[in-house]
Protein backbone atom coordinates (compact mmCIF):
# COMPACT_ATOMS: atom_id res chain seq x y z
CA UNK A 1 0.00 0.00 0.00
CA UNK A 2 1.19 3.65 -0.42
CA UNK A 3 -0.33 6.67 1.37
CA UNK A 4 -0.31 8.76 -1.18
CA UNK A 5 -2.62 6.26 -3.87
CA UNK A 6 -4.90 4.65 -1.35
CA UNK A 7 -7.51 7.24 -2.45
CA UNK A 8 -7.13 6.64 -5.82
CA UNK A 9 -7.57 2.81 -5.13
CA UNK A 10 -10.54 3.57 -2.94
CA UNK A 11 -12.30 5.03 -6.13
CA UNK A 12 -10.67 1.91 -8.51
CA UNK A 13 -12.14 -0.90 -5.93
CA UNK A 14 -15.67 0.50 -6.51
CA UNK A 15 -14.60 -0.14 -9.40
CA UNK A 16 -12.04 0.80 -12.00
CA UNK A 17 -11.85 2.25 -15.64
CA UNK A 18 -14.25 1.49 -18.28
CA UNK A 19 -13.33 -0.78 -21.37
CA UNK A 20 -9.81 -0.42 -21.99
CA UNK A 21 -9.08 1.32 -25.20
CA UNK A 22 -7.17 -0.86 -27.96
CA UNK A 23 -4.24 0.48 -29.34
CA UNK A 24 -1.62 -1.78 -28.29
CA UNK A 25 -0.49 -3.95 -31.36
CA UNK A 26 2.25 -1.65 -32.96
CA UNK A 27 3.36 -1.14 -29.45
CA UNK A 28 4.28 -4.96 -28.59
CA UNK A 29 5.50 -5.61 -31.96
CA UNK A 30 7.99 -2.78 -31.53
CA UNK A 31 8.55 -4.52 -28.19
CA UNK A 32 8.89 -8.19 -28.91
CA UNK A 33 11.60 -6.81 -31.86
CA UNK A 34 13.56 -5.52 -28.77
CA UNK A 35 13.89 -7.58 -26.26
CA UNK A 36 17.03 -9.63 -25.89
CA UNK A 37 16.96 -13.20 -25.28
CA UNK A 38 16.70 -14.39 -21.80
CA UNK A 39 19.33 -15.11 -19.91
CA UNK A 40 18.86 -18.39 -17.76
CA UNK A 41 19.17 -18.60 -14.21
CA UNK A 42 21.66 -20.20 -12.54
CA UNK A 43 20.54 -21.82 -9.44
CA UNK A 44 24.16 -22.17 -8.02
CA UNK A 45 24.46 -18.41 -7.46
CA UNK A 46 22.18 -18.15 -4.55
CA UNK A 47 23.52 -19.23 -1.14
CA UNK A 48 19.96 -20.49 0.29
CA UNK A 49 17.38 -22.58 -0.91
CA UNK A 50 14.28 -21.37 -2.29
CA UNK A 51 11.18 -23.23 -1.64
CA UNK A 52 9.04 -22.92 -4.58
CA UNK A 53 5.40 -24.47 -5.88
CA UNK A 54 5.59 -26.69 -8.77
CA UNK A 55 4.47 -23.99 -10.83
CA UNK A 56 2.73 -26.38 -13.45
CA UNK A 57 -0.83 -25.46 -13.75
CA UNK A 58 -2.13 -28.72 -13.70
CA UNK A 59 -4.69 -27.68 -10.72
CA UNK A 60 -5.87 -24.87 -12.73
CA UNK A 61 -9.53 -25.70 -13.25
CA UNK A 62 -12.82 -24.67 -11.45
CA UNK A 63 -13.23 -28.01 -9.77
CA UNK A 64 -9.45 -28.02 -8.53
CA UNK A 65 -9.32 -28.75 -4.67
CA UNK A 66 -7.33 -27.42 -2.05
CA UNK A 67 -4.08 -29.13 -1.51
CA UNK A 68 -0.83 -28.61 0.61
CA UNK A 69 -0.03 -26.26 3.58
CA UNK A 70 -1.05 -22.88 4.14
CA UNK A 71 -0.07 -20.47 1.73
CA UNK A 72 -0.92 -17.39 4.45
CA UNK A 73 1.74 -14.73 5.44
CA UNK A 74 3.23 -12.14 7.17
CA UNK A 75 3.64 -8.39 6.01
CA UNK A 76 5.72 -6.38 8.21
CA UNK A 77 6.20 -2.33 8.39
CA UNK A 78 8.05 -3.59 11.87
CA UNK A 79 8.91 -6.92 12.86
CA UNK A 80 6.61 -6.91 16.04
CA UNK A 81 5.71 -10.80 16.32
CA UNK A 82 6.98 -11.73 13.02
CA UNK A 83 10.06 -13.15 14.10
CA UNK A 84 8.70 -15.38 17.49
CA UNK A 85 5.26 -16.16 15.20
CA UNK A 86 7.06 -17.91 12.43
CA UNK A 87 9.18 -20.08 15.22
CA UNK A 88 5.94 -20.89 16.48
CA UNK A 89 4.96 -22.33 13.41
CA UNK A 90 8.16 -23.85 13.11
CA UNK A 91 8.07 -25.75 16.28
CA UNK A 92 4.68 -26.84 16.17
CA UNK A 93 5.46 -28.80 12.17
CA UNK A 94 4.98 -26.23 10.16
CA UNK A 95 6.27 -23.37 8.25
CA UNK A 96 4.84 -19.92 7.14
CA UNK A 97 4.43 -20.05 3.54
CA UNK A 98 6.00 -15.95 2.78
CA UNK A 99 7.11 -12.88 4.95
CA UNK A 100 7.72 -9.72 3.44
CA UNK A 101 9.72 -6.74 5.38
CA UNK A 102 9.51 -3.16 4.05
CA UNK A 103 12.91 -1.57 4.91
CA UNK A 104 13.08 -3.42 7.66
CA UNK A 105 15.05 -6.45 6.58
CA UNK A 106 16.83 -7.27 9.04
CA UNK A 107 15.00 -9.71 11.02
CA UNK A 108 14.34 -12.20 8.10
CA UNK A 109 17.55 -13.97 8.80
CA UNK A 110 16.34 -15.04 11.75
CA UNK A 111 12.91 -15.84 9.82
CA UNK A 112 14.77 -17.80 7.62
CA UNK A 113 17.77 -19.26 10.04
CA UNK A 114 14.34 -20.79 11.60
CA UNK A 115 12.24 -21.35 8.74
CA UNK A 116 14.83 -22.48 5.58
CA UNK A 117 11.24 -23.09 3.79
CA UNK A 118 9.80 -19.53 4.33
CA UNK A 119 10.13 -17.71 1.11
CA UNK A 120 11.33 -13.74 2.08
CA UNK A 121 10.40 -10.63 -0.14
CA UNK A 122 11.70 -7.11 0.44
CA UNK A 123 10.86 -3.67 -0.28
CA UNK A 124 12.25 -0.33 -0.14
CA UNK A 125 10.60 2.99 -0.21
CA UNK A 126 13.09 4.80 -1.48
CA UNK A 127 11.16 5.21 -5.09
CA UNK A 128 7.40 4.34 -5.19
CA UNK A 129 6.52 4.33 -8.42
CA UNK A 130 8.29 5.63 -11.66
CA UNK A 131 6.14 7.11 -14.44
CA UNK A 132 5.67 5.81 -17.93
CA UNK A 133 7.65 8.50 -20.10
CA UNK A 134 11.48 8.08 -21.21
CA UNK A 135 13.19 5.14 -22.31
CA UNK A 136 12.18 2.18 -20.47
CA UNK A 137 15.97 1.34 -20.05
CA UNK A 138 17.41 4.00 -18.45
CA UNK A 139 14.48 4.12 -16.36
CA UNK A 140 15.26 0.49 -14.85
CA UNK A 141 19.20 1.57 -14.73
CA UNK A 142 18.06 4.42 -12.08
CA UNK A 143 15.57 2.28 -10.11
CA UNK A 144 18.16 -0.73 -9.70
CA UNK A 145 20.67 2.12 -8.73
CA UNK A 146 18.17 3.39 -6.17
CA UNK A 147 17.08 0.08 -4.65
CA UNK A 148 20.50 -2.10 -4.83
CA UNK A 149 22.92 -0.48 -2.41
CA UNK A 150 19.73 -1.00 0.39
CA UNK A 151 20.07 -4.48 -0.43
CA UNK A 152 23.71 -5.33 0.34
CA UNK A 153 23.03 -6.18 3.83
CA UNK A 154 20.46 -8.85 3.41
CA UNK A 155 20.91 -9.86 -0.30
CA UNK A 156 21.72 -13.61 1.10
CA UNK A 157 18.53 -14.06 2.80
CA UNK A 158 16.08 -12.20 0.84
CA UNK A 159 14.85 -14.55 -1.86
CA UNK A 160 13.17 -11.84 -4.34
CA UNK A 161 12.63 -7.72 -4.14
CA UNK A 162 10.52 -5.48 -5.39
CA UNK A 163 11.16 -1.94 -6.64
CA UNK A 164 7.96 -0.36 -7.54
CA UNK A 165 5.00 -0.37 -5.35
CA UNK A 166 1.32 -0.11 -6.98
CA UNK A 167 2.29 1.45 -10.22
CA UNK A 168 -0.88 1.64 -12.13
CA UNK A 169 -0.17 3.73 -15.78
CA UNK A 170 -3.28 5.16 -17.63
CA UNK A 171 -3.35 3.50 -20.19
CA UNK A 172 -2.29 0.67 -22.29
CA UNK A 173 1.02 1.91 -23.52
CA UNK A 174 1.77 2.92 -20.14
CA UNK A 175 1.68 -0.86 -18.81
CA UNK A 176 3.54 -1.58 -22.02
CA UNK A 177 6.49 0.61 -20.89
CA UNK A 178 6.16 -0.45 -17.57
CA UNK A 179 6.46 -4.71 -18.58
CA UNK A 180 9.99 -2.92 -20.65
CA UNK A 181 11.06 -1.63 -17.48
CA UNK A 182 11.27 -5.05 -15.54
CA UNK A 183 12.43 -7.09 -18.63
CA UNK A 184 15.40 -4.51 -18.68
CA UNK A 185 15.79 -4.32 -14.95
CA UNK A 186 15.15 -8.62 -14.40
CA UNK A 187 18.99 -8.67 -16.42
CA UNK A 188 20.17 -6.02 -14.28
CA UNK A 189 19.34 -7.90 -10.80
CA UNK A 190 20.64 -10.96 -12.58
CA UNK A 191 23.87 -9.69 -13.23
CA UNK A 192 23.91 -8.35 -9.60
CA UNK A 193 23.04 -11.63 -8.16
CA UNK A 194 19.30 -10.94 -7.39
CA UNK A 195 16.07 -11.76 -8.58
CA UNK A 196 12.53 -9.75 -8.59
CA UNK A 197 9.28 -10.43 -7.77
CA UNK A 198 7.97 -7.90 -11.11
CA UNK A 199 4.70 -5.01 -11.03
CA UNK A 200 3.41 -5.19 -7.92
CA UNK A 201 0.14 -4.09 -8.90
CA UNK A 202 -2.41 -2.99 -6.85
CA UNK A 203 -5.81 -4.47 -5.76
CA UNK A 204 -8.37 -4.80 -9.75
CA UNK A 205 -5.23 -3.40 -11.70
CA UNK A 206 -4.47 -4.13 -14.17
CA UNK A 207 -7.91 -4.75 -16.58
CA UNK A 208 -7.77 -7.75 -19.04
CA UNK A 209 -6.72 -6.18 -22.03
CA UNK A 210 -4.14 -4.57 -20.25
CA UNK A 211 -2.37 -8.29 -19.14
CA UNK A 212 -2.85 -8.89 -22.75
CA UNK A 213 -0.57 -6.15 -23.88
CA UNK A 214 1.39 -6.92 -20.79
CA UNK A 215 1.96 -10.58 -21.99
CA UNK A 216 2.64 -9.90 -25.50
CA UNK A 217 5.94 -7.87 -24.62
CA UNK A 218 7.49 -11.42 -23.35
CA UNK A 219 7.92 -10.17 -19.77
CA UNK A 220 6.68 -13.25 -18.19
CA UNK A 221 8.51 -15.60 -20.62
CA UNK A 222 11.60 -13.12 -19.13
CA UNK A 223 10.76 -13.68 -16.21
CA UNK A 224 10.71 -17.37 -15.92
CA UNK A 225 13.59 -18.08 -17.78
CA UNK A 226 15.76 -15.47 -15.08
CA UNK A 227 13.69 -17.00 -12.25
CA UNK A 228 12.17 -14.18 -11.12
CA UNK A 229 8.40 -14.22 -10.07
CA UNK A 230 5.10 -11.92 -9.94
CA UNK A 231 4.04 -9.82 -7.16
CA UNK A 232 0.45 -8.67 -6.82
CA UNK A 233 -2.20 -7.14 -4.49
CA UNK A 234 -5.36 -8.25 -3.19
CA UNK A 235 -7.61 -7.20 -0.46
CA UNK A 236 -11.61 -7.39 0.05
CA UNK A 237 -13.99 -5.64 1.91
CA UNK A 238 -15.82 -6.08 4.18
CA UNK A 239 -14.87 -10.15 3.76
CA UNK A 240 -12.80 -11.52 1.28
CA UNK A 241 -15.15 -13.29 -0.98
CA UNK A 242 -16.74 -10.21 -1.77
CA UNK A 243 -17.32 -9.71 -5.51
CA UNK A 244 -16.45 -13.46 -6.45
CA UNK A 245 -18.21 -14.80 -9.10
CA UNK A 246 -19.08 -11.45 -10.85
CA UNK A 247 -18.67 -10.21 -14.15
CA UNK A 248 -15.60 -7.78 -14.69
CA UNK A 249 -14.85 -5.08 -17.26
CA UNK A 250 -16.39 -6.46 -20.39
CA UNK A 251 -15.77 -10.18 -19.63
CA UNK A 252 -18.47 -13.11 -18.53
CA UNK A 253 -18.77 -13.38 -15.00
CA UNK A 254 -16.38 -16.66 -13.98
CA UNK A 255 -17.32 -18.64 -10.97
CA UNK A 256 -14.13 -19.39 -10.19
CA UNK A 257 -12.63 -15.85 -9.88
CA UNK A 258 -13.21 -12.62 -8.40
CA UNK A 259 -12.90 -9.54 -9.58
CA UNK A 260 -10.77 -8.27 -5.62
CA UNK A 261 -9.31 -11.31 -4.63
CA UNK A 262 -8.99 -14.02 -7.09
CA UNK A 263 -8.27 -11.46 -10.04
CA UNK A 264 -4.66 -13.38 -10.90
CA UNK A 265 -6.32 -15.94 -12.13
CA UNK A 266 -7.68 -14.11 -15.35
CA UNK A 267 -3.74 -13.52 -15.98
CA UNK A 268 -3.05 -17.09 -15.52
CA UNK A 269 -6.12 -19.24 -16.78
CA UNK A 270 -6.16 -16.99 -20.03
CA UNK A 271 -2.39 -15.85 -20.82
CA UNK A 272 0.53 -17.92 -18.91
CA UNK A 273 -0.74 -21.21 -18.64
CA UNK A 274 -1.78 -21.48 -22.27
CA UNK A 275 1.21 -20.17 -23.38
CA UNK A 276 3.72 -22.07 -21.15
CA UNK A 277 4.72 -18.87 -18.87
CA UNK A 278 3.54 -19.58 -15.21
CA UNK A 279 6.01 -18.22 -12.94
CA UNK A 280 5.30 -18.22 -9.42
CA UNK A 281 2.43 -15.66 -7.50
CA UNK A 282 3.51 -13.84 -4.61
CA UNK A 283 -0.03 -11.79 -3.21
CA UNK A 284 2.24 -9.17 -1.33
CA UNK A 285 -0.25 -7.24 0.44
CA UNK A 286 -3.78 -9.01 1.04
CA UNK A 287 -6.02 -9.28 3.83
CA UNK A 288 -9.43 -7.09 4.60
CA UNK A 289 -9.27 -3.23 3.80
CA UNK A 290 -11.12 -0.96 6.59
CA UNK A 291 -9.54 2.08 5.39
CA UNK A 292 -12.93 1.95 2.58
CA UNK A 293 -15.29 2.89 5.09
CA UNK A 294 -13.36 4.25 7.63
CA UNK A 295 -14.40 1.34 9.93
CA UNK A 296 -13.75 2.04 13.58
CA UNK A 297 -10.64 0.50 14.75
CA UNK A 298 -10.56 -3.64 15.58
CA UNK A 299 -13.98 -3.95 13.99
CA UNK A 300 -13.62 -6.49 11.47
CA UNK A 301 -11.68 -8.63 13.81
CA UNK A 302 -14.13 -10.88 14.64
CA UNK A 303 -14.17 -11.78 11.11
CA UNK A 304 -10.62 -11.57 9.93
CA UNK A 305 -9.49 -14.92 10.47
CA UNK A 306 -12.42 -16.95 8.96
CA UNK A 307 -12.43 -14.78 5.86
CA UNK A 308 -8.56 -15.23 5.60
CA UNK A 309 -9.00 -19.31 5.58
CA UNK A 310 -11.59 -18.60 2.63
CA UNK A 311 -8.88 -16.61 0.62
CA UNK A 312 -6.38 -19.26 1.68
CA UNK A 313 -8.79 -22.13 0.40
CA UNK A 314 -8.75 -20.58 -2.81
CA UNK A 315 -4.94 -19.41 -3.38
CA UNK A 316 -4.20 -23.77 -2.35
CA UNK A 317 -6.17 -24.89 -5.66
CA UNK A 318 -3.21 -22.77 -7.25
CA UNK A 319 0.01 -24.85 -7.34
CA UNK A 320 1.71 -21.87 -9.06
CA UNK A 321 1.08 -19.09 -5.72
CA UNK A 322 3.92 -19.26 -3.38
CA UNK A 323 1.46 -17.54 -1.10
CA UNK A 324 -0.23 -14.04 0.68
CA UNK A 325 1.18 -12.13 3.08
CA UNK A 326 -1.40 -10.58 5.73
CA UNK A 327 -1.37 -6.52 5.65
CA UNK A 328 0.08 -5.81 8.01
CA UNK A 329 2.23 -6.51 11.50
CA UNK A 330 4.15 -3.54 13.10
CA UNK A 331 2.02 -0.66 11.57
CA UNK A 332 2.57 2.93 11.81
CA UNK A 333 0.30 6.01 11.16
CA UNK A 334 -2.73 5.43 9.45
CA UNK A 335 -1.90 1.67 8.94
CA UNK A 336 -2.59 1.35 12.17
CA UNK A 337 -6.28 -0.32 12.16
CA UNK A 338 -4.69 -2.78 9.90
CA UNK A 339 -2.59 -4.32 12.83
CA UNK A 340 -3.87 -8.27 13.05
CA UNK A 341 -1.07 -9.50 15.63
CA UNK A 342 -3.44 -10.58 18.46
CA UNK A 343 -4.82 -13.04 15.76
CA UNK A 344 -1.82 -14.75 15.10
CA UNK A 345 -2.31 -16.93 18.55
CA UNK A 346 -5.70 -17.57 21.07
CA UNK A 347 -7.46 -14.88 21.83
CA UNK A 348 -10.36 -13.23 22.60
CA UNK A 349 -12.16 -13.18 19.18
CA UNK A 350 -12.35 -16.38 18.40
CA UNK A 351 -10.26 -18.62 15.81
CA UNK A 352 -6.20 -18.35 15.13
CA UNK A 353 -3.85 -18.25 12.48
CA UNK A 354 -1.05 -20.13 14.34
CA UNK A 355 -3.46 -23.50 14.73
CA UNK A 356 -4.78 -22.76 11.43
CA UNK A 357 -2.01 -23.01 9.64
CA UNK A 358 -0.44 -25.56 12.00
CA UNK A 359 -3.71 -27.59 11.37
CA UNK A 360 -2.51 -27.89 7.87
CA UNK A 361 0.86 -28.65 8.38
Amino acid sequence: MTIHKRKEMVNRREFLKGAATLGSAALTARLLGNVAAPAQADAGELEHHIYLPAVSGQRASVNAAPAGSSKLGLHTLRADGAESFVRDVHDAGAHVALVKGVDEFGYLRMVKTISPQTVTIGRSNVVQAVSPSGDPVEAAVWLMDQHMPKWQWEADIVDYWEIQNENDPPTIAGHVWLAEVYIAAMGIAEENGHKLAIFSYSTGVPQWHEWEAIVETGVFARAKAGGHILALHEYGWPTTDNRWGEATEDLPPYQDRGVLTGRYRYLYRDFLIPRGEVIPLAITESGLDPLLENAPPGDWKHRYVDTMIWYDTKLREDDYVIGATMFTLGPYGIWENYDYEELLRPNSYGDNFRDYIVSLG
